[in-house]
């Protein structure tokens, strides 16, 4: 895993370089390509091979490996029609561009690092009951990542026609995309909320069979899945804000989501509740966040349908 970081990180960033030219079919192939090589090298490495667990971390590292090389074909493939080149000459610290490129992905990597903060702090908790509260926790956050993951694709998908319409001073279209995008992913979120919630019971059966973690499963998942619906809304507001070039409101909303909130509520919500609080502390913290993010978006984007946007020269 840790030899394979490189290619993992790699695949993750051509994707969106290949996306931001609207290439958006080929990036999701390249995403997609690397995540089904991975379930179709996982038994070959663990079983056929005899590697276990130390198969799987080799098939993953392989499955990044192929689909960061898949995307460098194609960037070269389209070298000529494309602005995008890996030629080191081309790197510059003129404009501050090294300093806008970290400060605008910032928000994202704030994100992921305070998901693993509040993870570790739900761990820690979920513990201290049962190893099978851990488990059942376990599956229920796999299975709403798959809600978690659309919301923040459709939003993520978004940015750059946000952000090239913003640059061009078309706000029609600009809010057209933001309409649409949110529209898409709020009825998406809500459609795989109201599955999860009906067959909260009979998914977590699908991958255990043991009756104590398939009730915690169910019982998680009925509960966290009430994140969905707030979360597509999150994404989007945090997405228009990093495309209009604002630095500070991403930033707060990313901390204000996870590792933040919700910690504090999952410590007082497992003593006043127990382990039935510590689940609940997920949803209460993404809709404390979501009323946040409102009243910094709508004055915002109110504000910006206000003024002229700035015509490139």
């Amino acid at each position: 895993m840790g030899a394979g970081a490189v290619p993992t990180v790699l695949n993750a960033e051509l994707g969106h370089l290949v996306r931001s030219e609207g290439y958006s079919k080929e990036a999701g192939f390249g995403i997609a390509f690397g995540g089904v090589l991975n379930i179709l090298l996982d038994p070959v490495f663990i079983f056929l091979f005899k590697m276990e667990i130390a198969g799987a971390a080799l098939a993953t590292m392989l499955s990044n490996l192929c689909a960061a090389v898949y995307f460098l074909m194609f960037i070269y493939g389209k070298r000529k029609a494309s602005v995008i080149n890996i030629n080191p000459k081309n790197y510059s610290v003129k404009e501050k561009i090294p300093f806008d490129v970290i400060l605008g992905g910032l928000p994202g990597f704030i994100m992921m690092l305070m998901s693993s903060v509040s993870n570790s702090v739900l761990n820690k908790l979920i513990a201290g009951y049962s190893t099978c509260a851990v488990a059942g926790m376990g599956i229920a956050k796999k299975i709403d990542m798959l809600a978690f993951a659309v919301s923040q694709g459709m939003t993520q998908g978004t940015l750059p026609l946000i952000g090239y319409n913003y640059a061009a001073g078309n706000k029609k279209r600009m809010n057209q995309s933001i309409f649409t995008a949110l529209v898409y992913s709020f009825s998406v979120s809500c459609v795989i909320t109201v599955f999860l919630f009906l067959f909260a019971g009979i998914i977590p059966n699908i991958f255990i069979k043991d009756p104590e973690t398939v009730g915690f499963g169910h019982t998680f998942l009925r509960i966290i899945c009430f994140v969905c619906p707030s979360s597509a809304i999150n994404f989007m507001i945090i997405t228009v804000f990093q495309a209009t070039k604002e630095k500070v409101k991403p930033l707060i909303l990313s901390l204000l989501r996870k590792g933040t909130i919700d910690v504090v509520l999952m410590l007082l919500l497992n003593r006043i509740s127990g382990i039935i609080g510590v689940a609940w502390a997920s949803p209460a913290a993404d809709w404390t966040a979501l009323v946040i993010s409102l009243c910094l978006f709508v004055p915002y984007i109110k504000k910006l349908n206000a003024k002229e946007l700035k015509q490139p020269v």
